[in-house]
């Protein structure tokens, strides 16, 4: 029986029955519900900090600038699936017309094409802070300002590209029970699932090796003068080492045998440990783009200081106007008083 075989009768197995996936409808909506508000405001704010110098000079701003709008455009993608899960599974959004289709498909391409390219950008900075304390920076075209433009444009390009397949092809399906699934067409993506683990395997080894050279640099008694320098880099790269292991690996290691469980399975199943393990991964995922504004916060020099400033703008009007309100009252206690 052919792959695209298997999935017509599972699609049509399933779409007679309907088994409640708590860790689906309730636990995921509501895990990407916590990490949109926090990320998007977290990443927000840092993409204000990052681009509070009009000229940006260094590579390593350049990577991180990149990194958190892969991260914004993933957060925007969020609601989709929010309102998708919340409903049990349910494409409601412009239902019956094309542009439900296609908005499926941007939203799936645009969750795809945003967790890929951070992964690699996450990548890039770890390369970026290993060659910057290996003092190869004039040698390395990675971290000049040019060739950071460059690669990541090249990355955006890639990842692009990769993103088309998704938009193109027809995402929505209905089943018998009336519900428009959207994104859930599972045959053929063994093969994609078995790419996506050998590129975040890869890209951990860097990311890893790039952790154990700053590490031994440390230990180096010729880092004594650039040790604050060392141990910002050090702390950038962990977090991105901590990141990948938490967040990326946990989905990567189940998603090749979630997948081949899905297009292999036929009729109605009761829920398996796979699927929750799935659910769950899905939302450690989801979680990258949380925890990479607390990374800039301990890692990049000056975040702190320009956040604070910045805080500090926004808030200056707050105390003036207690200030006045507080004196107005003052007056009307000291004018009832005198009048008494």
């Amino acid at each position: 029986m052919s792959t695209s075989t298997r999935w017509n009768d599972t699609e049509h197995a399933s779409s007679k029955c309907n088994v409640y996936d708590p860790t689906q409808y309730v636990f995921l909506p509501m895990a990407y519900t916590v990490v949109l508000c926090i990320g998007l405001p977290g990443n927000a704010i840092a993409m204000v900090v990052f681009l509070r110098n009009d000229k940006i000079k260094k590579a390593i701003r350049i990577y991180l600038i990149n990194l958190t709008i892969a991260d914004i455009l993933f957060n925007l993608t969020l609601p989709l699936w929010i309102d998708y899960y919340f409903s049990g599974g349910n494409w409601k959004l412009l239902n019956g017309s094309v542009l439900s289709d296609i908005l499926c498909r941007v939203a799936g391409a645009t969750y795809y094409l945003a967790t890929y390219s951070a992964i690699t950008f996450m990548m890039l900075i770890s390369v970026n802070r290993h060659y910057t304390i290996q003092m190869s920076k004039s040698r390395m075209p990675l971290n000049t300002r040019q060739g950071a433009l460059a690669t990541c444009l090249i990355t955006w390009a890639v990842w692009i590209c990769c993103a088309v397949p998704s938009l193109v092809e027809h995402q929505t399906h209905r089943t018998n029970l009336s519900v428009t699934k959207c994104f859930e067409h599972f045959s053929g993506s063994q093969g994609y699932s078995y790419a996506m683990i050998i590129y975040v395997f890869v890209s951990f080894s860097v990311v890893l090796a790039s952790y154990i050279s700053i590490m031994k640099s440390l230990s180096s008694p010729l880092s004594r003068s650039r040790c604050v320098h060392l141990r910002l880099a050090k702390a950038m790269v962990l977090g991105m080492l901590l990141v990948f292991t938490i967040c990326i690996a946990p989905y990567h290691l189940t998603v090749v045998a979630w997948v081949a469980n899905r297009t292999s399975s036929v009729g109605c199943k009761p829920l398996s440990t796979l699927d929750v393990m799935h659910r769950i991964n899905s939302a450690l995922l989801s979680l990258n783009s949380c925890i990479d504004p607390v990374i800039y916060c301990f890692s990049v020099k000056r975040f702190r200081t320009d956040l604070l400033k910045i805080w500090r703008k926004i808030l200056r009007w707050v105390p003036l106007h207690e200030t006045v309100h507080e004196v107005q009252e003052s007056h009307i206690k000291s004018s009832s008083f005198t009048s008494s």
